[in-house]
């Protein structure tokens, strides 16, 4: 397989990469992975005691939780 080739939205992403992917502080995104969400948004990887986001994962989360009106 050529490495070259990979898809992005497939490479997984630990939470510091996630965060600076996100353009968010680290604790900030360890505060809604963990306590807002539960562990259940984003949709995360378990390998071993590690969690890994996806690309796809994360953008799918920033869609689901835009904000179209101002209050």
């Amino acid at each position: 397989m050529n490495n070259s080739k990979i898809n992005t939205e497939s490479k997984l992403r630990s939470i510091e990469e996630a965060s600076d992917y996100l353009g968010i502080k680290n604790h900030a995104f360890k505060n809604a992975f963990y306590n807002i969400y539960n562990k259940q948004q984003p949709k995360a990887v378990r390998i071993g005691k590690r969690i890994y986001f996806t690309e796809k994962a994360l953008n799918d989360f920033v869609k689901q939780n835009e904000v179209t009106e101002a209050k």
